[in-house]
C-alpha cells in the first residue's frame, strides 16, 4: 500500500496526492515504474531497454497517487522524473530536464498532466533557491503532438538547449508556423518531438536566492 508523504503542494481536489521519491533505490519507484512501462512500452510501442536507463539511478521522481473516498489503497495515477542538465552553452544556468511525463489513461481528464508541471516549478524554484541562481530552465523533449499542451503553459519551441538564453531574454517572442516547427521535428525512441523550455525567475530578491 502506497503512503503519500506530505508535500508543500500535493493537496488536490478528488483526493490526489504527491510522493516525493528522490532515487531508484525509493520503495515507490516502482510505481513510477509500473505507469512508464504501461503508457510508453505497452501503448506507445517505445522498447522497455530505452525506457529504464541509468538516469533514472540519479533523477528526483515524482508520483501522484488517488485515492477513492471510500478509503481503498492508493493508487497510483501519474509520474515525471527531473534531473539537472549539463549544457556546455549554458555553463553558468541551472538546467533543469523533465522527462517521463505519464499519466495512466483513465486518469487523463483529471487534469494531472498540469499538476505535474506545477509540481515541476516548485521543485524547479527551490532548486534555484538552493544553488543561489537568480532562475531556472526547465527544458524537455515534447512528442510533437503534445507539444501545444505545453505551449498553453508558457513552454516554447527551442531549437537547441544552447539557445535557453535567447528564452530568458526575451528574443523567442513568436511560436514557429507548421513549417518550422516540422523542421525542428527529431525521432527519439520511434516517437516524433520537439525541444521545448520554459525560464522561471527566482521568486525572491537575488541576494537570497
Amino acid at each position: 500500500m502506497l503512503t503519500a508523504t506530505p508535500h508543500p503542494f500535493s493537496v488536490f481536489p478528488m483526493s490526489f496526492s504527491v510522493v516525493e521519491v528522490p532515487s531508484k533505490e525509493h520503495a515507490h519507484f516502482e510505481s513510477c515504474k509500473k505507469i512508464r512501462l504501461e503508457v510508453f512500452v505497452e501503448e506507445q510501442g517505445v522498447d522497455a531497454d530505452s525506457e529504464l536507463d541509468d538516469i533514472d539511478d540519479h533523477a528526483q521522481h515524482f508520483l501522484i497517487t488517488w485515492k477513492a473516498d471510500s478509503g481503498e489503497n492508493e493508487i497510483p495515477v501519474a509520474t515525471m522524473r527531473m534531473f539537472s542538465y549539463d549544457v556546455p552553452e549554458q555553463s553558468g544556468n541551472l538546467v533543469l530536464k523533465m522527462g517521463r511525463i505519464a499519466v495512466v489513461k483513465s486518469f487523463r481528464k483529471h487534469g494531472l498532466g498540469r499538476k505535474l508541471l506545477e509540481v515541476a516549478e516548485h521543485y524547479a524554484v527551490s532548486r534555484s533557491a538552493e544553488q543561489q541562481k537568480p532562475g531556472v530552465f526547465l527544458y524537455l523533449h515534447s512528442q510533437s503532438d503534445k507539444h501545444g499542451f505545453y505551449t498553453r503553459f508558457g513552454y516554447s519551441v527551442v531549437r537547441s538547449a544552447a539557445q535557453l538564453d535567447e528564452l530568458r531574454d526575451g528574443k523567442l517572442i513568436k511560436e514557429p508556423d507548421e513549417l518550422e516547427l516540422k523542421s525542428l521535428e527529431f525521432v527519439e525512441d520511434g516517437i516524433l518531438h520537439v525541444r521545448m523550455a520554459k525560464y522561471i525567475p527566482c521568486p525572491f530578491d537575488q541576494r537570497k536566492c
